[in-house]
């Protein structure tokens, strides 16, 4: 991540996992922000100071081959918050989970990453604060999660343990991000 006229060679590398609710404001969906993880000081630091997407410190290890990848996430504060994940990119599929909520891929794609805009919340005088993305197209496939543990998930610290549930694992890969900056939406609820 870095400022757009700086060179690449100036930005910031970091893993940061987002739990987002899904929100309408006024006659625009996108999401709200309930908890940011980072494994990055400067990043939690700034994106706290800037943003209201609540970030938190964490530290966080990768482990890829060809056919796994293994994620665990241990928040620095010992946040019932930790992630252990093992995704089976062998198995990669176009098919959600028999389990899952929706119908298809496709329906999933519509709901979840056709959102572009951040929501804060609301502000004195009516106003939301926003942010917009601009990114490359989202192709995703759907991975087994062989650990499943997100412990935010059930601990009590987003929701208490049968709150939620799992209903499917998107891999993504060479996606860009742009965010804008960061307005003020004044939406009409009519």
């Amino acid at each position: 991540m870095r400022p757009t006229p700086f060179p690449s060679v100036l930005g910031v590398t970091y893993t940061q996992v987002v739990y987002r609710a899904v929100v309408r404001c006024g006659s625009e969906r996108g999401v709200y922000f309930l908890r940011s993880d980072a494994d990055n000081g400067m990043v939690v630091a700034a994106g706290n100071l800037l943003t209201f997407f609540r970030f938190h410190l964490a530290d966080v290890s990768w482990t890829i081959s060809d056919r796994f990848v293994r994620f665990s996430l241990r928040p620095r504060r010992n946040e019932a918050a930790s992630i252990d994940a093992g995704y089976d990119i062998a198995a990669a599929s176009k098919s959600l989970p028999n389990t899952s909520r929706f119908a298809t891929l496709s329906a999933a794609h519509s709901f979840l990453t056709e959102l572009i805009t951040a929501f804060g919340a609301p502000r004195r005088g009516g106003g939301v604060e926003a942010v917009r993305i601009r990114r490359t197209p989202w192709e995703s496939i759907v991975v087994p999660d062989l650990s499943a543990n997100y412990e935010a998930m059930r601990s009590g610290v987003l929701f208490g343990d049968g709150d939620s549930e799992l209903d499917s694992v998107f891999y993504v890969a060479n996606l860009d991000y742009h965010w804008d900056r960061l307005t003020t939406v004044f939406p009409s609820y009519g």
